[in-house]
């Protein structure tokens, strides 16, 4: 990664849709240039996919209900990660190190949704403990105010790059 690939990354957190020809504008290279570095980043892992953001409030939910979750010692916890990854709502699942196991997030509209997929990851083989937590964000995956703070960190690594002009 240079400063021309983190000028690129910039514009890409900006908004994913950017044309690679105003991007090439922005960044001072061209659009050849901009999409052989975007196919290399895909290559390489660095751009995993482009992806939209959805306000899930138009959808009719109100919040997300965070889920730490406990697994019974000595359990094998890819039999409930599989079983949490069944379970309708559920739109991120993350193995994690402290007082939990398990992190899963889900949209919830109300009171009862929240209780009913409680009840359900409870019913899992191999949970010990469900804990929530509830916040009103009902952007997914990530608000634009994400996209935006990553952006300004790709061009403070760009500006901290060494290289001043950029490369093919």
């Amino acid at each position: 990664m240079d400063k021309l690939d983190y000028l690129i990354l910039s514009e890409l957190l900006a908004d994913a849709q950017t044309p690679f020809s105003t991007i090439a504008k922005k960044v001072g290279s061209s659009p050849y240039a901009v999409a052989k570095r975007y196919r290399r980043m895909m290559k390489a892992g660095t751009v995993l996919q482009s992806v939209i953001s959805i306000d899930l409030s138009k959808l009719g939910y109100q919040g997300k209900a965070l889920l730490m979750i406990t697994t019974m010692p000595n359990d094998d916890r890819m039999s409930v990660v599989e079983a949490l990854k069944k379970i309708r709502n559920i739109i991120s699942i993350s193995e994690i190190i402290g007082a939990f196991d398990i992190l899963a997030i889900a949209p919830v509209s109300d009171l009862n949704s929240i209780k009913a997929l409680v009840k359900e990851v409870k019913s899992i083989p191999g949970v010990q403990t469900v804990e929530i937590t509830t916040i009103n964000d009902t952007s997914f995956p990530v608000g634009l105010s994400f996209g935006a703070v990553l952006s300004k960190k790709c061009l403070d690594w760009a500006n901290h790059k060494t290289d001043s002009k950029p490369k093919e």
